[in-house]
């Protein structure tokens, strides 16, 4: 996985096990330490404010995985919660989608464990050298295939934006972090709410304004539909709102609209 893609997905963990502010930090994972008697640690790519990126190896299956240790403290029942979710997440099975292997917890803090992807994000991506229109619908194109198996899964992601989209050494696109995702015909919990004070994905302000009452949260606020702004049933257009709203920025250097429109 590749930069802080992997970290909205802890915004999931947080509903789901009810984590307050004084949740205890992850412990810190070293080199060849073996996670759940599966994954060795190799070395550390990354770290947000929602986790701990590791790249690490799969001794079962011999294979690399971008394993997430997230801050989110978690009991038994957020456990089971999370590995009902991460089953759902095993229908996303498509070139653009990036595939979570197993969801688990160690020494009390919840894990991810999905599909390593060396590269960089559709932001970094953009930002490497000028890009011309084509270029980047062609790029948009693949991410909303990925969107689009998603819906046909049953499953609508919630916060879409460009970090969340992977693009690998490869030339592969992958959409990532379905760390909100739920199914489709399954409503939003009645706490969840956006981050009234506007604060940034990842920032101070908005992990204090992350946390409700249960413990919900929604996505990023300049990527959210109307709707998942006012904590209303959130389905696929919500989805669609964001992807419209990534590709303008990433066509035009800025949103369609401003912060506080």
């Amino acid at each position: 996985m590749a930069g802080d893609g992997a970290d909205d997905t802890g915004e999931l963990l947080r509903r789901v096990a009810r984590v307050e502010d004084t949740s205890p930090p992850p412990p810190r994972l070293v080199a060849d330490q073996v996670i759940d008697g599966t994954y060795r640690i190799v070395r550390e790519l990354g770290m947000g404010g929602m986790g701990i990126v590791y790249l690490a190896r799969d001794v079962r299956l011999d294979r690399d995985v971008a394993l997430k240790l997230h801050t989110s403290a978690v009991d038994r029942a957020g456990t089971a919660r999370l590995r009902r979710e991460a089953t759902a997440m095993a229908k996303l099975v498509h070139d653009n989608v990036v595939t979570v292997h197993e969801v688990g917890a160690h020494d009390g803090h919840a894990f991810v464990a999905m599909e390593y992807v060396k590269g960089g994000t559709a932001r970094t991506w953009l930002d490497e050298r000028p890009r011309g229109a084509r270029e980047i619908l062609a790029l948009y194109v693949r991410a909303g295939r990925g969107l689009a198996a998603a819906h046909a899964a049953g499953i609508v992601h919630r916060d879409f934006k460009p970090d969340n989209v992977l693009v690998g050494d490869d030339g592969r696109v992958r959409v990532a972090d379905f760390g909100l995702a739920r199914p489709l015909e399954e409503p939003a919990p009645s706490g969840d709410r956006v981050d009234p004070s506007g604060g940034a994905p990842g920032s101070a302000a908005a992990a204090r304004a992350d946390l409700t009452a249960t413990g919900a949260v929604v996505g990023s606020p300049a990527y959210m539909a109307p709707e998942q702004h006012t904590g209303d049933k959130v389905g696929a257009s919500a989805d669609q709102f964001a992807f419209c709203v990534a590709l303008w920025e990433a066509l035009f250097g800025q949103r369609p609209y401003l912060p506080d429109d």
